[in-house]
């Protein structure tokens, strides 16, 4: 018996823990498609019980408001429901308008569209979805309704009372069986990012792609800030918490910034072989690193204790640095790294008082707003709401596909006379509508005609085979289960979820779901071909019109960026610096998500974009010691000439412009004396940045001067 037992660690007992491991990962995913089929099933009841016209409608809200986690589910929900209520009133209103007037209906529906689309490229997250909405609902509320004006009011209250039923349905499920809670996603995403920044900051782990992990730090806090708007939908006594989590989220933009200036000046100094000055200024920045390690709760005490000693230390090493036949000229790299330590160690420490504020809000509230007091009195700035930042070039363009498709659709349905043109029409739109704020919308549409044939496909089998043996609504939820199942699987997949998203909506719209089973063939093949062709059109309309990952389109971003070097110089300093950090990252975010750093010419790109955080901070503390301190006369005036050169080569970036900028910020070093080391450090982190990247800004320019400075 013993000889013939199969050992520990033998093939059966690894297959037994990799089996295991692998379901187990699927755990959210499979608990996703449960929750979503519930709800799927609990609309399409209530929709037969109160004899709704289109049970697929309330069907379909499900499957587009269903999330993982409760709080996306009432966020979103509360969106669609917006959305589609303005969708509604704009419906009767342009009914109301142009009653026998199909082409005036038309172009001013065009123009909604175009408004909408606009919207919904401006605004991020779910907000983003209530314009898609309101534009969507036109189609599906206000074109039947032009067939039938005498119906509107009827048509428009149905179609609310199903969006409405789907969105209760959606909400119910998602937050009774098994709800996850966002605010506790939230709170350990926090908590796994300090454990990733502490790890980072320390340097126990290589990194190669230095791009690559600024990236991730940019994304982290555009997600985090999406999921915390989400997470105030949960619970009434989330504002002040959510506050408070946007509090550390931009302390977090602020102390990962000053870490990349650091890291990049430390890259530079191992880069001209200075070691002896890079070890004493790493030994320095360890010294703060290595207070990570004890507990949190000890953290920010420990490093205001380092602070207060802090410099002290750096006037020691830099002492010792000029004994060992260090030139004054050649201490600006220590100077600025001594800036940017002191910058750093405060940053820290607000950062860590912060992140206990906020984790230890359920337990102790009151120790929590006396800590987020102590920090916030730290805090030069916090600001109300995350900045999003979009080329108007880009919306502009994105509104006119919309426009063009709804107006491409609308003709075909006219000039043919083809009463499912009507179904063109919907899926063009909401193909257009539904993914122009995606990343890469054609290949997403295009995943999202796939997952239509299919869901057409499968809606014949289901109807036509399965359905018409179905007795009970019990038997009608079993012929359905398999293909929602399979739908909702490939949502969860992210290379498929496109292709989910158009399989479910095909499959729910022509699956015959109705108190009363009916199946007509012709008129399943005319609407499926309906909406392929309208598919078509809007898979047309991005190939034409989509400029992202173009030439064109890096151009626009580069002058985006430098647009925000020269908001810097220029605009009124009050929430200057929290508008500059957060709106810099949603470009670069936007940047980082179409393109990749392992491409050559993206990652020269990307050494620009990120030197941008670098030079616009600078220039803004820069501009704050103008207004906060008494500055040498000369000094001021040589300071007011810099910013005004760096404005004029942002703005119009050329050879000549670099080296009159680099020459000013010189001149202004040279000006600056020991009392004025901060702005000292700050023009020598200016003229790094800029001989650093001089050759990348080149290559996101537009102007011949540029282009040609870049060969």
């Amino acid at each position: 018996m013993m000889d013939s037992a199969i050992p520990r660690d033998g093939w059966y007992h690894r297959l037994k823990n990799t089996v295991g491991a692998a379901l187990l990962a699927q755990i959210p995913a499979l608990l996703h498609m449960f929750k979503m089929l519930v709800a799927i099933f609990l609309a399409m009841g209530l929709s037969m019980l109160f004899d709704l016209s289109k049970p697929g409608t309330a069907m379909i809200t499900v499957t587009i408001v269903m999330q993982p986690r409760s709080g996306l589910v009432l966020a979103k929900g509360f969106y669609r429901f917006l959305g589609s209520l303005i969708g509604v009133a704009v419906s009767i209103l342009l009914v109301a308008l142009f009653p026998q007037e199909p082409v005036l209906f038309l172009t001013a529906g065009a123009c909604w569209m175009a408004l909408c689309t606009a919207g919904s490229i401006t605004f991020r997250n779910f907000q983003s979805y209530a314009f898609v909405l309101a534009g969507y609902t036109l189609v599906i509320v206000g074109l039947p309704a032009t067939l039938n004006p005498d119906l509107t009011f009827d048509i428009a209250t149905t179609r609310l009372s199903e969006v409405m039923l789907g969105l209760l349905c959606a909400g119910v499920v998602s937050d009774v069986i098994f709800p996850q809670h966002l605010t506790e996603i939230v709170l350990a995403t926090f908590r796994k990012r300090f454990a990733h920044f502490s790890v980072l900051i320390q340097r126990k782990e290589p990194t190669t792609d230095k791009s690559s992990v600024v990236l991730k730090l940019i994304g982290d806090v555009i997600a985090l800030e999406n999921l915390r708007m989400s997470s105030a939908f949960e619970s009434a006594t989330v504002p002040l918490q959510n506050n408070r989590m946007r509090q550390l989220n931009t302390a977090f933009m602020t102390v990962s910034t000053t870490f990349h200036s650091l890291d990049e000046l430390f890259q530079r100094l191992q880069n001209n072989g200075d070691v002896t000055m890079l070890n004493a200024l790493l030994m320095e920045y360890h010294a703060i690193t290595r207070i990570m390690d004890n507990d949190k709760a000890r953290i920010p005490a420990l490093l205001q204790q380092s602070r207060q000693q802090q410099g002290q230390r750096l006037m020691a090493l830099r002492r010792a640095l000029v004994l060992v036949e260090h030139e004054p000229d050649t201490l600006l790299d220590f100077d600025s790294a001594s800036e940017l330590l002191q910058r750093f160690s405060d940053e820290l420490s607000i950062y860590t008082r912060l992140h206990n504020a906020v984790l230890h809000f359920s337990s102790t509230a009151d120790d929590a707003q006396t800590t987020i007091d102590l920090a916030l009195e730290a805090v030069p700035e916090i600001p109300s709401h995350y900045v999003n930042r979009t080329d108007p070039v880009l919306v502009m363009m994105s509104a006119l596909r919309a426009g063009i498709g709804f107006a491409v659709s609308s003709c075909f349905w006219i000039f043919s006379g083809w009463p499912s043109g009507l179904d063109a029409v919907v899926f063009a739109t909401v193909a257009s509508a539904l993914f122009a704020a995606s990343p890469e919308p054609t290949k997403t549409v295009f995943g999202f005609m796939k997952g239509a044939a299919l869901g057409g496909i499968l809606g014949f089998i289901c109807s036509y085979f399965i359905e018409s043996h179905a007795d009970s609504f019990t038997m009608l939820c079993f012929a359905l289960a398999p293909f929602i199942l399979f739908g909702t699987w490939l949502t969860t997949r992210l290379q498929y979820a496109g292709m989910g998203a158009g399989m479910l909506m095909f499959f729910l719209t022509y699956a015959s779901v109705d108190n009363n089973y009916s199946y007509d063939f012709i008129g399943f093949v005319n609407g499926l071909t309906g909406g392929l062709i309208g598919c078509t059109i809007a898979v047309a309309m991005y190939m034409i019109i989509d400029p992202a990952g173009s030439r064109w389109e890096k151009l626009r971003l580069g002058r985006a960026l430098r647009r925000q070097v020269v908001d810097a110089c220029r605009n009124p300093l009050p929430g200057l610096l929290a508008h500059f950090e957060s709106s810099t990252r949603d470009l670069v975010g936007r940047f980082a998500v179409m393109h990749s750093s392992t491409n050559p010419d993206d990652r020269k790109v990307m050494a620009w974009l990120l030197s941008v955080f670098e030079i616009g901070r600078a220039v803004i503390h820069l501009r704050e010691q103008i207004a906060d301190s008494a500055l040498p006369p000369a000094l001021e005036s040589s300071l007011q000439t810099s910013l005004k050169s760096i404005a004029a080569l942002c703005d119009s970036p050329n050879a000549e412009r670099l080296h009159t900028a680099l020459d000013a910020v010189l001149t202004s070093i040279r000006a600056c004396t020991p009392s004025t080391a901060p702005t000292l450090a700050n023009l020598h982190l200016i003229r790094t940045a800029l001989l650093a990247h001089a050759l990348e800004s080149t290559i996101i320019t537009d102007t011949t001067s540029g282009e040609q400075h870049a060969t």
